[in-house]
């Protein structure tokens, strides 16, 4: 399990890395570009360097609520993240709560999101590591856990927010057996402009 874990973090990190110089190369061809074309007005160069492409590199704020089903338990789920992006290819950092039967979770979480699509309903795919602070009747225990997932951006619904719809397996690393959590949520983020 612990070659499994190492194996995702390579590949995340790989891909963070490869979607940072995609970033850069678009960026370099971006000013290239716009110094070449120096004899337009200013409102020109605005509308050309609002349309070439320019990756998105703005941060977000966000929360989510809905339901957690633990080893065939069913529960609640809240959650708080922010979503710092380049391109499509972000990094959140999430804290989440869940709670069903007997136990309940908090969970500090670095995710990966990757953006299938750049229209206005965004599906993307998420995968990344947590510090899991599970509780039961019988033990508290901190445990490292696995989170893979997806869902679906609504961008355009309101004038500062937009709608999300989010699955994710988790999977929370035991000594005595693997715990494994599925968690669908919906909810809000509010770009910052």
């Amino acid at each position: 399990m612990k070659k499994l874990i190492l194996v995702f973090a390579l590949i995340l990190l790989l891909s963070s890395e490869n979607s940072h110089a995609q970033y850069l190369s678009q960026y370099k061809n971006f000013k290239d570009t716009d110094n070449k074309e120096n004899s337009y007005s200013s409102s020109s160069k605005n509308f050309l360097s609002k349309n070439k492409g320019l990756p998105s590199t703005g941060a977000s704020v966000g929360f989510n609520l809905g339901l957690a089903s633990i080893e065939a338990k069913v529960g609640f789920a809240i959650g708080a993240f922010a979503e710092i992006n380049a391109g499509g290819f972000s990094f959140l950092p999430q804290a989440n709560y869940w709670n069903a039967g007997d136990q309940n979770n908090f969970e500090l979480a670095g995710l990966a999101r990757f953006y299938l699509s750049p229209a206005v309903v965004r599906p993307y795919l998420d995968g990344g590591l947590g510090v899991n602070f599970l509780n039961t009747e019988k033990t508290n225990t901190t445990k490292l856990g696995l989170d893979i997932g997806g869902g679906v951006e609504m961008a355009n619904i309101g004038t500062s927010f937009n709608l999300i719809f989010d699955g994710k397996y988790k999977l929370i690393i035991k000594d005595n057996g693997n715990l494994s959590c599925f968690v669908f949520t919906a909810g809000m983020k509010f770009p910052f402009k």
